[in-house]
C-alpha cells in the first residue's frame, strides 16, 4: 500500500483539464492561467505513480499535457506582446542589428552585442547581493589589441638589403609573436598546430617602402569601416563599399591595380603583390584566431548547487574578496551600490589574497567558478608544485623548430587581464624562496618585478590560493611570507546533522541530498522546495502536505544512507589524518565520489533492482552500501595504499549492516 499523507490540493479532476488557449486573448488571463496551472503541476508531479484520473489518464500523461499547455500560453504571450508594441521602432532596431551583422568583414572587429552569462543571482545597478554582502559584477571585457604585420630591421644576404615581416601583438603588457611555419604557442587553443608558411621577405627599400604604404592605407580603411554608425540611413552603402574595398587587399590581381604598381619600381610586381596579399591573409587568418579573454569566465555549471551551507560559504569568500579589493563592507561600497554606480577599479587600494583551506573535493574550485561566472571575471588556474622554480612562475620555455620560445604563463597572463582571478592551486606546496616571487604582487605594490621588465597587476584582479588543511598529516604549511598577506577562509564538506534550535533536538541537513538528487532520475523532477519538504518528512519526521509512493519514500531513505555513508568516511579520514583515530584511511568519499555513487545507483534501478542478483553483491548490503562499494572499491586499485583504504570502507559498510 502507497505511504501517503494528505493534499493540500485536490487531484485532477476532468473540469481542471488545460484548456484550449484559442479562447484566452489577454496577458491578466494568460497569467492567471499559467499561476493555477504551475500549480496543478506541482501537484501532479506528487501523485503516486499508479495515479489516474476519472477519464482514464495516468499520471505522466497529466504531466505531459500540463507542461505543453503551459507552453501553449508562453507562445501566446509572446505574440500578444509583440502586437502590442510599437511595430515600426522594433522592425528599424531590428534592422540596424542584421545589417550590422551581415556587412562584418572577417577578420575585423565590430562592436557585437555580447549576451551575459545567466545568474543566479539577480543584477541591480553593478551588484548582485547575498544577505547584506554586495558583489560587484564586473563588465564583458573587450580586447582592442590586434596582431600586426611589423617588417624587422633590414639585413644585407648576398649584397642585397633584405627586411622580414613578423606577426606582433602587444595586449596587455604582454608581447606575443606568431612566425610563419612555426607551432602558435601564443594560443592556448592552437598551441600543437603549426601556422601557415607564407614568404614575407621583402626585398629592397623599395619593397619595404610599398608595404608599409600598403599597411598604413588598409589601416585607414579598417578603422573607417569600424567608425560607420549603423543607425545611419547610408550605413548599408558605406560599410559594403568599405568591405570591397579592404578585400581587395588579399588578391593579389586586384591588389596590383590599387596600388598602381607599375609606377612603383618594383622588379616583380607580381611577385610583390601574391607576397603582400599573403602577409595580409595571414594577419587576418591571426586575428579570427584571437581568443577572446571572456571565454575564460567560467560557464554555468549545471550540476552545482548553492544548497545553504554553500551559500554561507560563497558569502564570506565574496566579502574577503571585496576586502582584498579594498571593498569591504564600508562606506564606500554603500554609497556605489546605492547609486547603482560600478567602482573604480584603478582607484581603489587593493592589496593581499584570499585562500581557502579545506580538504579536496569540497568544493574549493566551485566556489571560485561560482564566483567568477556570476561577476564576468576571468578565471586563470595554476597548479603549484614543490619543484617549481621563480623562472616557472613567469614564463614557460620551449623548443620550436631549433629556436628557444618564452611563452608566459598562466600568472602573467592573469595579472595583465583586468578583473581577472588568478588561483594557485595547491599554494602551500610552493617552496619558501620561491613563494617570495609572491610577495609584492600581493603587497600594495601589486607588481611582479623581472629581470628585464615590470608587470603591474591590471585593475581588479584579485588572488586566490587553494590548499588541504595544514593540521593533516604530510601537508606543508602555508609559506609564512604568504600567510602574513592573507585573508584565510576554511571550507568543509556540507554538514550531515545538526541541532534545531526549534525543537531542540538533532537533525539531519538536507544539503548534500540537494546535490545528488539531481542525479537520481525518478526525484530529480522535484523544485528544491519540493525536495526539502520531502526531505523532512520522510528523514526528520515533521509533518508536510505531500502526497508519496512506496518508491519515492524508499529513494529518499537510499539517499540518506548513501550520504551517511560518505560522512562516516569523511570523519574516518579526518581522524586518522589529524592523528586522532585508529582506523588508516586516506581517501574518503568527496562530493565528486557521492556524486557518482548517486549516479550508479540511478542508472541500475538500485530502488527497484533484486541486489541480490547484482554482481560482487554481499549479503546485507543496501542498495545505497552496493551504490559506494561499486564506485569507491574500484579506485584502491590505483593507489598504492588502495588495499588499506578498502579494508576501511569494509569496515564502515559492516557498521552500516549492523
Amino acid at each position: 500500500m502507497s505511504e501517503t499523507i494528505a493534499l493540500n490540493r485536490p487531484p485532477l479532476s476532468e473540469q481542471e483539464q488545460p484548456k484550449h488557449t484559442e479562447t484566452i486573448s489577454d496577458e491578466k488571463k494568460i497569467a492567471k492561467e499559467r499561476d493555477k496551472f504551475l500549480q496543478y503541476l506541482e501537484t501532479a508531479r506528487l501523485l503516486p505513480e499508479s495515479w489516474k484520473s476519472s477519464d482514464g489518464k495516468t499520471r505522466d500523461e497529466t504531466i505531459s499535457a500540463l507542461e505543453q499547455f503551459l507552453e501553449e500560453l508562453g507562445s501566446l504571450e509572446t505574440n500578444i506582446q509583440l502586437q502590442a508594441e510599437k511595430p515600426v521602432q522594433e522592425n528599424e532596431q531590428k534592422d540596424k542589428v542584421v545589417r550590422k551583422s551581415t556587412t562584418k568583414i572577417k577578420g575585423i572587429r565590430t562592436p557585437e552585442l555580447i549576451e551575459q552569462t545567466k545568474r543566479q543571482f539577480n543584477e541591480d545597478g553593478n551588484y548582485i547581493t547575498i544577505g547584506d554582502i554586495h558583489i560587484p559584477v564586473c563588465s564583458l571585457l573587450s580586447d582592442d589589441s590586434q596582431w600586426q604585420a611589423v617588417p624587422g630591421k633590414v639585413f644585407v644576404s648576398g649584397g642585397k638589403k633584405f627586411s622580414e615581416v613578423r606577426f606582433v601583438k602587444d595586449a596587455r603588457g604582454l608581447t606575443y609573436t606568431a612566425k610563419p611555419g612555426e607551432k602558435m604557442t601564443f594560443s592556448e587553443k592552437y598551441r600543437d598546430k603549426r601556422l601557415e608558411s607564407v614568404d614575407t621577405v621583402l626585398e629592397g627599400r623599395k619593397e619595404l617602402k610599398s608595404f608599409n604604404e600598403t599597411m598604413v592605407r588598409l589601416g585607414g580603411l579598417i578603422r573607417s569601416y569600424e567608425e560607420l554608425n549603423p543607425d545611419d540611413s547610408n550605413y548599408d552603402k558605406e560599410s559594403s563599399k568599405l568591405a570591397d574595398q579592404i578585400d581587395k587587399f588579399t588578391d593579389p590581381q586586384a591588389l596590383a591595380e590599387l596600388l598602381n604598381l607599375d609606377d612603383s619600381k618594383i622588379e616583380d610586381t607580381e611577385d610583390f603583390s601574391e607576397r603582400v596579399a599573403e602577409i595580409i591573409r595571414t594577419q587576418r587568418f591571426l586575428r579570427n584566431l584571437d581568443e577572446n579573454v571572456n571565454e575564460f569566465i567560467p560557464p554555468r555549471d549545471a550540476h552545482f548547487k548553492l544548497t545553504p551551507y554553500f551559500e554561507k560559504k560563497f558569502a564570506w569568500f565574496a566579502t574577503l574578496i571585496n576586502r582584498q579589493l579594498g571593498l569591504g563592507n564600508n562606506a564606500y561600497l554603500e554609497e556605489l551600490v546605492e547609486n547603482k554606480k560600478a567602482p573604480e577599479w584603478e582607484k581603489l587600494t587593493a592589496k593581499g589574497m584570499t585562500v581557502m583551506v579545506g580538504p579536496r573535493g569540497t568544493g574549493k574550485n566551485k566556489i571560485a567558478d561560482f564566483y567568477c561566472g556570476e561577476t564576468n571575471r576571468p578565471l586563470f588556474r595554476y597548479a603549484c608544485s614543490p619543484d617549481k622554480e621563480e623562472r616557472d612562475l613567469t614564463y614557460n620555455v620551449e623548443l620550436s623548430d631549433g629556436e628557444v620560445v618564452r611563452i608566459p604563463t598562466r600568472i602573467l597572463t592573469a595579472i595583465t587581464t583586468p578583473n581577472a582571478v588568478l588561483e594557485l592551486d595547491e599554494l602551500n606546496l610552493l617552496r619558501p624562496n620561491v613563494a617570495k616571487f609572491f610577495n609584492s604582487l600581493f603587497d600594495g605594490d601589486r607588481t611582479v618585478f623581472l629581470n628585464d621588465q615590470q608587470i603591474k597587476a591590471a585593475p581588479g584582479v584579485v588572488f586566490v590560493g587553494l590548499m588541504n588543511p595544514a593540521e593533516y598529516d604530510g601537508v606543508e604549511d602555508l609559506p609564512e611570507t604568504i600567510d602574513d598577506r592573507s585573508n584565510i577562509m576554511t571550507m568543509g564538506y556540507p554538514p550531515f546533522r545538526e541541532t534545531d534550535s526549534t525543537i531542540n533536538r538533532e537533525k539531519f541537513t538536507h544539503d548534500e541530498a540537494l546535490i545528488l538528487k539531481e542525479n537520481i532520475h525518478p526525484i530529480s523532477h522535484l523544485s528544491d522546495e519540493e525536495f526539502r519538504k520531502i526531505w523532512d518528512y520522510v528523514i526528520n519526521g515533521t509533518s508536510a502536505k505531500v502526497s508519496l509512493d512506496t518508491t519515492t519514500v524508499k529513494i529518499i531513505k537510499d539517499l540518506k544512507n548513501l550520504v551517511a555513508i560518505a560522512d562516516r568516511t569523511r570523519q574516518v579520514v579526518k581522524a586518522y589524518k589529524t592523528r586522532t583515530g585508529d582506523t588508516r584511511m586516506e581517501r574518503d568519499i568527496s562530493l565528486r565520489g557521492s556524486i557518482e555513487a548517486a549516479r550508479f545507483y540511478s542508472e541500475n534501478h538500485l530502488w527497484k533492482a533484486d541486489l541480490s542478483k547484482m554482481p560482487e553483491w554481499r549479503a546485507g548490503w543496501n542498495a545505497a552500501q552496493y551504490a559506494v562499494a561499486m564506485t569507491y572499491l574500484p579506485h584502491t586499485d590505483t593507489y598504492r595504499r588502495g588495499k588499506t583504504d578498502r579494508d576501511a570502507i569494509m569496515l564502515i559498510l559492516a557498521e552500516g549492516i549492523r
